[in-house]
């Protein structure tokens, strides 16, 4: 039997728990349909007992007492009691809530079900369990609203902007695929979110800089000394420089192609190679031809993984700051300008793809005008880090 009473606070604070494996029952005076449950624990709980339009009797818990007052639990209850009178369930409601996916949940289904390149899945993968897992992963796709996506890009957007709209690119991505799918009948949280502004960076080694590079790249160990070399005179992403492989290099023709499977951009580059880049594969040849990479390591891949170690030494002895791996892809752009190389050698030379290049490219059909590019900008390279500034000034 129960109780029935008004409930306010100072009397549902003083409450005795329930007896051992007992729960007692309360009704409140004020709004029929609202009950208070009190374990044997002392948990007091409210909820809503009342008979849907049509239908059987529905419980639908509404909080505990330590977080509601009477008052939010009338309102609640009040709510509840109008939908059941109009025929609608909140039992049903709960227990579609209960089957709901969760957010992780479509994520590893977007996952498994989304064709990508490794690299990219590895760079949302990251992105997802640094910055999103904690704050969306275990959370119902309905309770991932635009709010807390809006919150969550403004919190990392403190100490990382650019990472910010990576992860909100990673939440509307899954979420569309959830769309297309028919998994997810809601809206995209992340659709509307406002992208922090991206500056491009245009960081490149200096003329000055040169010969701190090269003087302390000789000082380099292996593998490391070899893959920042070939990082700089190809100008190719760092992924494919550490996943080279024999394979994909002609040291006979001076060639080195890569995949359209393993390039961004999505289609086969062939890639010249300079002398001096010929000169350090044939050196490397001599001691790793017996593996299919061309910088072996024991790893998860077989080959060089992750060259932060080094490069940190390398930039110390340099004196260097502010420079980035992927800054010497973009020292050899930089230096195929400097020695007259249009934009559509060097688009062809990195491996960009844009439409304003495509129709050039069509025009170019073979390597030779980027590899007479590459050799100049190569030369002006190193010859300027040998070259005192006045000299160079005065060449």
């Amino acid at each position: 039997m129960s109780t029935k009473f008004r409930f306010t606070k100072q009397r549902v604070d003083a409450l005795a728990p329930a007896p051992p494996g007992k729960r007692d029952e309360y009704r409140d005076e004020a709004m029929p349909g609202l009950w208070l449950r009190v374990s044997a624990t002392g948990t007091k709980t409210y909820a809503v007992l009342a008979r849907k339009k049509g239908g059987a009797l529905e419980r639908i818990t509404i909080g505990t007492a330590d977080k509601l007052t009477p008052e939010n639990a009338r309102t609640a209850a009040k709510k509840i009691v109008s939908d059941l009178a109009l025929g609608v369930s909140h039992a049903g409601a709960a227990r579609a809530l209960r089957g709901e996916m969760t957010f992780e949940e479509l994520w590893s289904a977007y996952l498994a079900g989304t064709p990508m390149k490794a690299r990219s899945r590895s760079n949302y993968e990251g992105f997802y369990k640094r910055h999103v897992q904690s704050e969306l992963g275990k959370r119902k796709l309905s309770d991932v609203t635009a709010d807390r996506v809006k919150k969550l890009h403004a919190k990392i957007t403190k100490t990382a902007p650019t990472t910010a709209n990576r992860c909100n690119s990673l939440i509307k991505v899954a979420f569309n695929w959830a769309l297309r799918e028919e998994i997810w009948a809601g809206s995209n949280p992340a659709q509307r979110i406002r992208k922090n502004v991206e500056e491009s960076r245009t960081r490149y080694l200096q003329p000055a800089e040169l010969a701190r590079f090269f003087a302390a790249l000789e000082l380099s160990e292996e593998p490391g000394k070899s893959f920042f070399m070939l990082a700089l005179l190809t100008g190719a992403r760092k992924s494919n420089v550490l996943a080279m492989r024999w394979q994909d290099v002609h040291l006979d023709d001076a060639l080195w192609i890569i995949s359209a499977a393993d390039a961004k951009a999505g289609e086969e580059m062939t890639i010249p190679l300079v002398p001096e880049a010929v000169e350090v594969l044939r050196r490397i040849k001599k001691s790793t031809a017996a593996s299919p990479w061309v910088f072996p390591t024991e790893s998860k891949t077989g080959h060089y993984e992750e060259p932060k170690r080094a490069w940190a030494t390398l930039l110390r002895r340099a004196e260097l700051s502010n420079l980035r791996i992927h800054d010497l892809r973009r020292t050899m752009g930089s230096w195929l300008v400097r020695t007259g190389a249009n934009t559509a050698i060097n688009a062809k030379a990195l491996g960009h793809k844009s439409m304003q290049a495509a129709a050039v490219y069509q025009r170019i059909a073979d390597t030779d005008p980027v590899r007479e590019a590459m050799e100049r900008a190569t030369t002006a390279m190193v010859s300027g880090s040998t070259k005192a500034p006045a000299e160079r000034d005065a060449a």
